[in-house]
């Protein structure tokens, strides 16, 4: 199979650390010659729960050491995981795709499509607040 990108996931608190992701990152670009993008990240704004769903980051045991679980923590892993996207040699760096940005406590937006009731573990980690605000990572992801 050819491919154009290379585009591995990144969850701190799943995948190791910034430094892993840039070895990885700096590895899979040079050894395939491939341009490569970060294709899907995402950092909690707070811990609790919107909705019923038990959220997939909801224990501060669970966090990446250093990055609270706030819009000041959630901003700084984006910025933290831009600068190592940057930083790509030859400009292999292509961006990132932040996961489920949008992903908020919505009826009829849950994990069960045939079930509007059912919630998503994902909302404490969109782009937008609980009150469908964006949150300041949006903001500084919208103007990059």
């Amino acid at each position: 199979m050819k491919s154009d990108a290379i585009g591995p996931s990144c969850y701190g608190y799943w995948h190791g650390t910034l430094a892993d992701l840039q070895t990885t990152l700096d590895d899979a670009a040079s050894r395939h010659g491939k341009p490569v993008h970060l294709a899907e990240t995402a950092h909690p704004f707070r811990l609790d729960s919107e909705d019923s769903t038990e959220d997939i980051i909801d224990l501060t045991g669970e966090l990446v050491p250093g990055y609270a679980a706030s819009t000041a923590g959630q901003t700084r892993w984006m910025k933290d995981v831009a600068s190592i996207v940057e930083a790509v040699p030859n400009g292999r760096g292509l961006g990132i795709f932040y996961r489920e940005s949008t992903w908020t406590a919505v009826t009829g937006n849950g994990w069960d499509p045939a079930d509007p009731s059912s919630g998503n573990g994902w909302e404490n980690q969109a782009l937008f607040g609980y009150d469908d605000r964006a949150l300041p990572a949006m903001a500084w992801f919208s103007h990059r």
